[in-house]
């Protein structure tokens, strides 16, 4: 998840500004006011964040992240793994605060059902080993309430980053406009043959990945800091590849219909025709005529 199998995937981020959680505590004009349903639901969000990683670092990475992922929740080592199953089959660590991981969203997000959602930021890992070369990235998590009403984590993937990220200056985090019915299963189908888009076996070319983008779409690679905006991410990929083909593993879909995740395998063809490998998260929003539009591009390399 986090670029090596342990460490890459187990690194979240030390201080961040939680963009638009003003809505939480004033109304536009300055004065008090309620929490609408909306804002208790991203509130509770957040506050699960927090308290995952306030676990973190009392109790070490490896328990706070068994006790907060879901049964089914996977990590990406860079492939994606259940988290649970995995770490739970590998030895404790002798020490398990030879790795301090701090973290903090910066952004978040929630679906129209309150209960699936997702929040972003940047992390530090450092080392007891070597204190003064932490790592730096940006993680991203989707969420899930579980039968008992606990959000617990679903996805959690990373990318490493040169310096600390400052998600303020990314402006306001990304937010799905659908409120229409919801038919699950139909657009869990839809996303899964949108990303195989089977017409075109070579696959998406720059200009056909801009038409999937939402206009604050966001590119997470590895070694850069996030790119913001349908322009730039047009842009940036296209400079980087001809064509890039997605084979998803899953797609999960809110209980709204208006935010999704896939992840899975892609392979990018750059210009000089050379192939790359990795995996892939996408988070997905709808906007209010009810089409879907990539909002979170996530990638690493295989190896």
């Amino acid at each position: 998840m986090r670029n090596s199998p342990l460490a890459a995937t187990l690194v979240r981020t030390a201080c961040a500004l939680v963009i638009g959680l003003s809505v939480l505590m004033t109304a536009s004009d300055g004065s008090s006011h309620e929490p609408d349903a909306d804002e208790i639901a991203l509130g509770s969000l957040i506050d699960a964040e927090l308290a995952f990683a306030r676990m973190g670092a009392e109790r070490g990475i490896r328990e706070a992240f068994l006790a907060n992922f879901a049964d089914n929740g996977v990590v990406f080592e860079p492939a994606p793994v259940r988290l649970r199953e995995t770490w739970s089959a590998r030895p404790p660590p002798a020490d398990p605060h030879a790795q301090k991981l701090e973290w903090k969203p910066a952004q978040a997000g929630v679906a129209r059902s309150h209960d699936f959602g997702y929040t972003t930021g940047p992390y530090t890992l450092t080392s007891t080993a070597q204190p003064a070369a932490p790592r730096r990235g940006v993680f991203f998590s989707v969420w899930r309430k579980d039968g008992s009403g606990r959000w617990k984590v679903l996805a959690d993937f990373g990318i490493s980053t040169p310096n600390a990220v400052d998600f303020a200056a990314l402006g306001e985090a990304p937010r799905p406009h659908f409120s229409g019915p919801a038919h699950v299963e139909r657009e869990r189908r839809a996303l899964l043959d949108r990303e195989r888009d089977k017409a075109n076996p070579e696959g998406f070319t720059p200009n056909a990945y801009g038409l999937l983008l939402a206009t604050n779409a966001r590119l997470h690679r590895n070694q850069y800091s996030p790119v913001v905006s349908r322009g730039a991410v047009s842009a940036d990929m296209a400079r980087r590849m001809s064509h890039v083909t997605w084979t998803p593993i899953d797609a999960i879909v809110a209980p709204s219909a208006d935010m999704a995740v896939t992840y899975g395998r892609y392979r990018e063809t750059d210009h000089a025709a050379a192939m790359h490998d990795g995996y892939y998260a996408h988070l997905w929003l709808r906007d209010a005529g009810g089409r879907w539009h990539l909002a979170y591009d996530i990638a690493v390399p295989a190896g």
